[in-house]
């Protein structure tokens, strides 16, 4: 068995420009990879894919993007198989892209383990067919600017030096419905990305911080208040800045250190919901079992 450890994200910055002709958006982001991780497990069988996964919420079938990402491989290895086993710690409808970076994480270990020999670019048309986000999780740096429907990439230096507090209030955000939401007339002139990359790469967290936004939070801020209520319980001293991530539901805090992530931490806990600290991740490891 191998076994894949595989990152969340979060949208330091997100800006919605137009609808493409496609359906999908033009956006401009700043995607940061996170330490809260989910477990994939890999072993080789005959011909056959089977998943198992531990959430009651999340199919073992061709609806889940671990079980296409295999899919849309086998036919270089028709002969070859593999039993997927997922542990989900991500929470799933959170804005975290859990679902992408799992299947990102798939097409790279069956790319070893079924020996195809494909180089990391060779894997992106895979990815992008699977979903916008995906092609992220297939570069191994740990920021990168994304343009057009997010998976036009250019990585982004990260410097480690800050912490994240994730809060998801007990609800689920349909991707699909917040864009369909959207109205463009109604939103703010596009703000600036590449403020953020800047700020980012020269490990100014502060700047980093005050500079972070998100054109989809208007649409779930109307339909979700609790959302808000995360965002206030969030804003306190030593927090550099505060925003949703994705299409939501989960809102982050960026902290200078892990004695204000902490405090931070401990203090929302008390609202009643899911709570965690997290560091930029530098890299998606894998071992065998």
């Amino acid at each position: 068995m191998l076994i894949v450890h595989t990152p969340a994200k979060v949208n330091l910055g997100l800006a919605v420009h137009r609808r493409r002709p496609d359906g999908y958006h033009d956006i401009s982001t700043l995607f940061l990879k996170i330490s809260l991780l989910d477990d994939l497990g890999l072993t080789l069988q005959p011909r056959e894919i089977t998943l198992h996964c531990d959430h009651p919420g999340i199919p073992n079938d061709a609806r889940n993007l671990v079980y296409r990402a295999a899919a849309a491989l086998q036919p270089l290895a028709p002969q070859q198989g593999v039993d997927l086993v997922l542990h989900k710690h991500i929470p799933v409808a959170a804005g975290l892209g859990g679902g992408s970076s799992d299947a990102a994480a798939t097409l790279l270990a069956l790319n070893t383990l079924w020996q195809l020999g494909l180089t990391p670019e060779a894997l992106l048309p895979y990815a992008a067919q699977l979903g916008a986000d995906v092609p992220f999780f297939l570069l191994p740096t740990t920021a990168a600017m994304g343009y057009g429907r997010g998976d036009e990439l250019a990585p982004v230096t990260c410097p480690q030096s800050f912490y994240l507090v994730l809060v998801k209030p007990p609800i689920a955000v349909s991707t699909a419905w917040v864009y369909q939401q959207l109205r463009f007339e109604l939103t703010a002139p596009p703000k600036d990305t590449n403020i953020l990359k800047q700020c980012l790469e020269s490990g100014d967290i502060e700047g980093l911080g005050a500079a972070c936004f998100n054109d989809l939070e208007a649409v779930v801020l109307r339909r979700f208040p609790v959302v808000h209520e995360v965002k206030r319980a969030l804003t306190r001293p030593g927090v550099c800045g505060v925003s949703m991530s994705g299409s939501g539901p989960t809102v982050y805090a960026l902290c200078p250190s892990w004695d204000i992530a902490h405090e931070v931490a401990s203090a929302v806990r008390q609202q009643g919901w899911s709570v965690w600290v997290c560091r930029p991740w530098q890299h998606v490891t894998s071992e065998p079992a």
